[in-house]
């Protein structure tokens, strides 16, 4: 009960005007003076317990029905969100990943508007995924990455007219008023129409950086990790009010984050993984479909709540879902084979092992990129393991890894990776 107190004391807090003045950068830290460090810990992932959705009543009190109830809503477990990612708005600037007309961004409000989706606020949806709202079956929350000044010009007059809230998620070094960033002002006058703010890091670090500052060993890692994740939330406190989410800049996460994030006061974190949310989401990881100005499939997918889909991973470096060349191929049968292209929309991926000496079969774990590690199944009479997707596969390119432990304790694994034909029609 007091955890849950305190977690509705997170998700309820008030904005707060802060005092910081154009075109002055945010400051980046409060008065030192009689503040007392927080010491944080280093979770242990293999002993963390999963995140449970707090029930509003008893469980054979809960309908069971999935129609509506006479507001809209239903029982939580049948909602689903789309969360959709922007960046740059314009209409007369070239069109590109990052970069979307303005009169698109339109089409698709208005297309959200059409079809009766409810667009949800980041602190509804919070309060749906820990437990203490229910929303109707099909929801929208809209989110807008790191702080363009034509955010405000463009892409805010449109959401302020259809009176959709949205979050803006800054990294706090752009956040200056000057050139083509959003000034602190913009950003508060956003918040009394809708907008809510979260954090995005402080400097928007690209994954290189990451992994140059990992080079220099877990100290200076875990200080990089401080800054990015806490200092950025520290600084947009201060200026914006209550800030409780966290957005992965290129989706690029790290098991040493999500295990530090809840000790800076996050209760979210987002991704670049599309996918619905449901009420299980892992709340370190939640799926969002990062909407691109030159690919309207994307949106399309987002909009189609008959697929649970589990797309194209965007991230900043090699093809997603691909390994490298002089990846060795398992040493046992695999489906699909490596390298192949298979036209199932919903492909079974199994591994024969009956060949593979001293294998302890119930240390047998499979990991499929987009999915993570999957429930798969051993036949125990074939030795045998396999899983299906549950939904159609977005993704042009699946790698699979196979890890596991021999009698003598050794520890092994098989990678591979083959396509997928996108160009299947999606089954009714």
């Amino acid at each position: 009960m007091i955890r849950y107190m305190y977690l509705m004391l997170l998700l309820l807090g008030g904005l707060a005007t802060g005092q910081i003045y154009d075109p002055v950068p945010l400051d980046p830290f409060p008065e030192k003076k009689g503040v007392r460090e927080v010491q944080f810990r280093i979770i242990d992932p293999r002993k963390m317990r999963p995140a449970r959705p707090v029930k509003l009543q008893k469980a054979e009190d809960e309908p069971e029905s999935s129609q509506p109830r006479a507001d809209g809503t239903v029982p939580r477990r049948y909602t689903r969100v789309a969360v959709l990612g922007y960046h740059n708005f314009s209409e007369t600037e070239p069109v590109t990943e990052m970069m979307m007309r303005t009169s698109d961004f339109r089409a698709q409000m208005e297309y959200i508007r059409k079809a009766g989706l409810k667009v949800i606020s980041m602190q509804e949806f919070l309060e749906w995924r820990f437990g203490a709202r229910d929303l109707p079956p099909k929801c929208v929350l809209i989110t807008i990455d790191d702080g363009w000044r034509n955010v405000y010009t463009q892409a805010y007059p449109i959401l302020k007219e259809y009176k959709y809230p949205f979050t803006l998620f800054l990294y706090t070094d752009f956040i200056s008023g000057r050139g083509d960033s959003m000034s602190p002002s913009m950003i508060r006058e956003m918040q009394r129409n809708g907008a809510t703010v979260g954090s995005h890091s402080v400097h928007h670090h690209y994954p290189s950086k990451w992994e140059e500052c990992a080079e220099k060993g877990e100290l200076e890692y875990t200080k990089m990790v401080d800054e990015e994740l806490g200092q950025s939330r520290r600084r947009l406190a201060r200026a914006f009010g209550n800030v409780n989410t966290y957005c992965y800049p290129g989706g690029y996460a790290t098991q040493p984050m999500v295990d530090r994030i809840p000790s800076y006061g996050y209760v979210a974190a987002f991704t670049v993984v599309p996918g619905k949310v449901t009420c299980e989401e892992n709340p370190w990881m939640i799926h969002r479909y990062m909407v691109f100005g030159n690919d309207h499939s994307i949106f399309k997918n987002a909009m189609d709540f008959r697929v649970a889909e589990v797309g194209k991973v965007v991230s900043t470096g090699s093809t997603p879902g691909t390994l490298p060349i002089k990846t060795p191929p398992p040493p046992f049968p695999v489906s699909p084979q490596p390298g192949s292209t298979v036209s199932c929309e919903v492909p079974e991926i199994t591994a024969e092992l009956s060949g593979v000496p001293g294998i302890n079969l119930s240390s047998v774990h499979m990991k499929v990129s987009g999915f993570g590690r999957v429930p798969a199944r051993v036949d125990k009479n074939t030795r045998t393991m396999s899983w299906t997707p549950p939904c159609r596969i977005y993704m042009p390119n699946i790698s699979v890894h196979l890890t596991w432990t021999s009698s003598d304790g050794t520890s092994h694994k098989a990678e591979w990776s083959f396509k997928v034909n996108q160009e299947v029609p999606v089954q009714q």
